[in-house]
C-alpha cells in the first residue's frame, strides 16, 4: 500500500545478507529481488551492496540509508496493517501476507506461479516453533502448513490436497503393492513431508512385509532405475507434473493415483476475523490456477 516492493526487496536483503534467505521469505525467485535492487540503485545513484558470491554486504551509504529508513519502514509497516484492517473485505488491495511451513518445492513453484498474477497475497516462510505466535500477534495473515495445528482462536480451511501415485515403467504391467516383495520401492523426501513419509512406510509394510522400502532427498536420480524395471516409487501429482515437463525419460514412465495412500492434505490456519479476506484471496488463487 504505502511501502514498494524495491524497498521491501532493499530491507529483507540488507537483514538477511543472502539472496537465496530473502528470496525464501520474500516467497519470490532471486531474479526479481536483484531487478528490484539494481532498479532502487539506478534511482538513488549509488551501489547498496558489496556482492561477493552469494553474499550481500551493505555498503557505507547502502547501510546508511539502511539506518536512517528503518524506523520509517517499521511506523509504515504498522500504518498498512492498520488500514488494510479498515478496508472493504471485497476490494482487497493490500496484500495479505500468509506464512508457509516447509512446503515440498513443487507446491512452492505453484504459490510462486499464482503470486505473480495475485497481488492480494505476498507469501514468506515460517518457522513451525514460531507461526502461530506470529499469525496471534499480526504480523502475518495467515499460515500454511501441512500440520494439524489446535490453538485457541485459530480457525482452519483445506487450501490444497493432491494425491500419491505409483510411478513404473511403461513396458511392464501395473504393480500392486502386495506384489512388490523384492521390487524396491522409492518415497522422496522432497516430495511428502516427514509424518507421511512414516506413514506410508508403515503401510507398505503392513500389505508387504518383506518390501523394500527406500527414503530418498529427491527421486529424479532413480527414474532411469524406475523406467528400466527395476523399482518404484511413490510420488506426488504435482511432482509427476513437475517432472514431465523438465524430464524426457518421463516418456518411459506410467503412474496412477494409489487409493491406498491418503491426500497430501495443507490446510491454512487463520483468525477468525480474517476468514472472509482469505476466502476472497483463495478464490483469487483457484481462478489464476483454472485459468493457467
Amino acid at each position: 500500500m504505502f511501502l514498494s516492493s524495491n524497498l521491501k526487496c532493499f530491507i529483507v536483503l540488507a537483514k538477511e545478507k543472502s539472496l537465496k534467505k530473502a528470496s525464501e521469505i520474500l516467497f519470490v525467485t532471486s531474479s526479481p529481488i536483484s531487478r528490484r535492487i539494481k532498479i532502487l540503485e539506478d534511482e538513488l545513484g549509488f551501489k547498496l551492496f558489496s556482492r561477493t558470491d552469494h553474499d550481500f554486504t551493505l555498503t557505507k551509504k547502502g547501510l546508511e540509508l539502511y539506518e536512517k529508513i528503518m524506523p520509517h519502514y517499521d511506523k509504515m509497516t504498522e500504518l498498512e496493517d492498520y488500514f488494510s484492517q479498515k478496508k472493504t473485505n471485497v476490494n482487497i488491495r493490500r496484500s495479505l501476507m500468509i506464512g508457509v511451513e516447509n512446503l515440498n518445492p513443487f507446491l512452492f513453484s505453484l504459490l510462486v506461479k499464482t503470486r505473480k498474477k495475485t497481488e492480494s497475497v505476498s507469501y514468506c516462510s515460517c518457522n513451525t516453533k514460531t507461526s502461530v505466535e506470529s499469525l496471534l500477534s499480526g504480523e502475518i495473515h495467515g499460515v500454511i502448513s501441512h500440520r494439524e495445528i489446535n490453538d485457541n482462536g485459530v480457525m482452519a480451511m483445506d487450501f490444497f490436497s493432491e494425491p500419491a501415485c505409483y510411478l513404473y515403467a511403461k513396458k511392464f504391467p501395473q504393480y500392486q503393492l502386495s506384489d512388490l516383495k523384492n521390487t524396491p520401492i522409492i518415497i522422496p523426501t522432497n516430495g511428502f513431508y516427514e509424518d507421511y513419509v512414516k506413514n506410508a512406510h508403515a503401510k507398505i509394510l503392513t500389505i508387504c512385509p518383506t518390501a523394500q522400502v527406500i527414503i530418498v532427498d529427491d527421486i529424479h536420480d532413480y527414474l532411469t532405475l524406475i523406467a528400466s524395471g527395476e523399482a518404484v516409487g511413490l510420488i506426488s501429482e504435482s511432482m509427476v507434473s513437475f517432472y514431465q515437463n523438465k524430464t524426457d525419460i518421463f516418456n518411459e514412465l506410467s503412474c496412477r493415483v494409489e487409493a491406498f495412500f491418503p491426500e497430501l492434505k495443507t490446510y491454512i490456519y487463520y483468525l477468525k476475523e480474517r476468514e472472509i479476506t482469505l476466502k476472497y484471496a483463495l478464490e483469487a488463487i483457484d481462478n489464476t490456477q483454472a485459468n493457467a
